[in-house]
């Protein structure tokens, strides 16, 4: 997707043109901040139905209403599936939601994030800081630098949970979109290790979604895509792509651990829940066509 801000008739618009036909608009009620990082302009702004946006580069990234099911989804799924995750590796994710969400397992004792643009994460601090105030966590370790040049020289083998809180693959986020870099992001994980990236949506991104499954599949045992609802995507949902060096995977293998998870955390999960873990892996047909070349 490409998009601009755009002023008409006195009101204020977002609006975000895709690859073909698509067109999402959004009425915003004030621009909040905007400026152009040696990488990609970053604004946000005060929206009418959605809350707060960050903006990057005319594109929604992270918003108040849905940034939730976006979160909780990419971190507690590959967590509650790893049988004694200890420490994390978030590639991009400079607003800091995904760390937020993996602060909430006790047994994680280090997290390490790599965001390229600083300048995300400062303007996060201070209009996000229910998500960026988790960066300044003593188990969270900032590193402002390029992901994949960051993957391609770290210790094999030392994190448990790899996550790749991407934008779209253009700009600063293209190199993490490869066959190199995921190949990286498996020597970095331990024997049980789950590598987790943002994959697009099939709507209006199907050729990506297909390739990093693709590519996905010729690295690790599992590959398994999950769908997550997002309100402010084009499309209206998003899936991630899940793969690990072991061949079995359920959630249920070790389910008192989850419902102690769950419950323990009621009050601040707001999307996820024990149907939604359960029903996470059901994809639809078409999409199961796609994945197979049918499409």
């Amino acid at each position: 997707m490409q998009g601009a801000i755009k002023y008409e008739g006195g009101s204020i618009y977002l609006e975000e043109v895709g690859p073909e036909h698509t067109t999402v608009r959004y009425k915003l009620k004030e621009l909040l901040y905007s400026k152009r990082s040696p990488y990609q302009l970053v604004e946000i702004a005060d929206s009418y139905d959605y809350g707060r946006m960050l903006i990057l580069d005319g594109c929604v990234n992270v918003c108040e209403c849905d940034e939730a099911n976006y979160h909780e989804m990419i971190v507690h799924i590959p967590v509650l599936l790893h049988p004694g995750p200890v420490n994390a590796l978030v590639i991009g994710g400079g607003d800091g939601g995904t760390v937020r969400e993996l602060l909430k397992h006790d047994r994680i004792r280090r997290i390490d994030l790599v965001e390229i643009d600083a300048e995300v994460i400062d303007s996060c601090k201070r209009y996000f800081p229910s998500l960026a105030s988790s960066l300044d966590d003593p188990r969270v370790h900032v590193y402002t630098e390029d992901g994949v040049a960051f993957v391609h020289k770290a210790q094999s083998s030392q994190y448990s949970i790899v996550i790749v809180d991407s934008s779209d693959p253009v700009g600063p986020a293209e190199g993490l979109f490869t066959l190199e870099f995921y190949q990286s992001c498996h020597r970095l994980s331990d024997d049980y290790g789950i590598v987790v990236a943002q994959s697009e949506s099939p709507y209006v991104y199907p050729e990506i979604l297909k390739q990093i499954h693709t590519l996905f599949c010729r690295i690790f045992s599992t590959v398994l895509p999950y769908r997550i609802p997002m309100p402010t995507y084009p499309s209206g949902q998003i899936y991630m792509m899940m793969g690990t060096k072991q061949e079995v995977l359920s959630l249920t293998n070790d389910a008192s651990r989850v419902r102690e998870f769950l419950l323990r955390n009621d009050s601040s999960l707001r999307y996820l829940n024990e149907q939604i873990l359960n029903s996470a892996f059901a994809i639809s047909g078409d999409l199961k066509r796609l994945l197979v070349g049918e499409i």
